[in-house]
Order: structure tokens, then C-alpha cells, then sequence
């Protein structure tokens, strides 16, 4: 069995009171459980919650650090930020039609445990006990756990899918590379075929951050966002 039960999210509790939101308040600056719409897709209390935590963890790691009023506005609009990005991905990845089974996941679990199930089973002398891990995932006792540990899964395996599908889009064809190749002095096919996957790296790894940059300030941009926050 596992030792613990994955942690979800961060548990918060609110007390709401009819107040009007400072810009210096911790808590989510709008009334009700929704923030807004993002083509489409409800922005709902629970999930800022959480986005707050996270960003505020980034910028405080020490959960005794107490963010001051310039940090807590900062948190605030990278949270709304984060937000927007993750419902554009969500809408991107279904127009793309990409899709993860159970199986893939579970063979993913399998060949890379995620740090959080792998501590659960590395003894006191810092060693993996795989076996041990691999007798748990399998134990129809743990399927309600793993069903948990899923839908955490699915969706980031789904992110790391559109990632590759965007890299695809501009890795450089072979005749491509060639056609820059055999400029050089002393350039043959042969050779040409020996270094054709390191030019193919070199050149990824000049084009994708600038790629990436300019495909999220894309789809941010065109979100059709209605927002009811209160603080702007």
C-alpha cells in the first residue's frame, strides 16, 4: 500500500464577508465562486486558490515569509496570467485532438515514477525499492489512489504531447539542413549524413525558446477573456 494519500491541492479555507477586495489581499479579488471566462472556460474560485499558492510558493519559498503588499499584487497578476495560458492550452490541445489513455499513463508510472510516489518508496539510505513500487501500482487496494494519481497525470501528459506536436512543426526536414549544409567548404552527402542529427539539435535549440515565446504571447493574445475580477 502507499504510506500516504497524494496531497491535491492546497486545502484553503475562506471566510467571505460583504467587504470590498484592497489590493493587498490575499484572498481572490472577486465575488462568488467564478473569476471569469476564457473562450469559453469558467475560471472558478478553487483554481485560483490554488494558482495563488503556487505563484506565492515561487516567490516565497518559506511558507514563515510573509509577502508584502508589492509581492501580494505581483502574485495576483501572475496568477491571472497562469490562468489565461492554462485555459488556451486546455483549448489547444483539444483542437488538436490530442489524447492520453490510462495505459499510457500507467506505463508512464511504470518506466518514471513522479518524485512524489517515488519518496514513498526510497528507504533511509536514499535507494528506490522499484519492486516494491511496482507490487503497490499493481494491488487492487491502491486502484482508488491511482485513480487520483491519473487525473493528475493526464493532463500534464497531455501538455507535454502539444509540446512535442508544436517542436515537430518547425524541427528542420533533412533536406533542409542539406540545403545549408552543402554550402560549406568541403561538404559531401557523407558527411552530411554523420552530423545531420547534432545540426538538427543545434538548430532546434536556436528556434524553439523564441518559438515558444511567440506561440503562448499568441494564443494569450486572441483568448476572448471576460473578467470579473475586482483588482486589475
Amino acid at each position: 500500500m502507499l504510506k500516504y494519500p497524494v496531497v491535491l491541492s492546497f486545502v484553503v479555507v475562506l471566510l467571505l464577508s460583504d467587504y470590498s477586495y484592497s489590493q493587498t489581499t490575499t484572498a481572490p479579488p472577486f465575488r462568488g465562486d467564478t473569476a471569469g471566462f476564457v473562450n469559453g472556460r469558467a475560471i472558478r474560485r478553487k483554481a485560483y486558490i490554488e494558482m495563488f499558492s503556487m505563484v506565492s510558493s515561487e516567490i516565497k519559498p518559506r511558507m514563515t515569509d510573509s509577502l508584502t503588499s508589492q509581492e501580494i499584487l505581483k502574485v495576483h497578476q501572475k496568477t491571472w496570467d497562469n490562468l489565461i495560458l492554462e485555459c488556451a492550452l486546455m483549448d489547444s490541445i483539444e483542437k488538436k485532438g490530442i489524447a492520453v489513455t490510462d495505459i499510457e499513463v500507467r506505463s508512464s508510472l511504470e518506466r518514471d515514477p513522479p518524485q512524489f510516489l517515488k519518496a514513498q518508496f526510497t528507504d533511509s539510505t536514499g535507494k528506490f525499492l522499484k519492486e516494491d513500487y511496482l507490487s503497490a501500482l499493481r494491488d487492487p487496494r491502491n486502484n482508488d489512489l491511482l485513480d487520483t494519481v491519473l487525473q493528475i497525470m493526464i493532463p500534464a501528459m497531455k501538455k507535454e504531447k502539444l509540446s512535442k506536436v508544436l517542436i515537430a512543426s518547425i524541427t528542420p526536414t533533412d533536406e533542409e539542413l542539406w540545403k545549408a549544409y552543402k554550402e560549406k567548404k568541403g561538404a559531401t552527402r557523407e558527411k552530411f549524413e554523420s552530423e545531420k542529427e547534432n545540426l538538427r539539435s543545434e538548430k532546434l535549440k536556436e528556434t524553439e525558446g523564441p518559438f515558444f515565446e511567440r506561440w503562448v504571447a499568441s494564443v494569450k493574445a486572441t483568448a476572448k477573456v471576460i473578467d470579473y475580477r475586482t483588482m486589475k
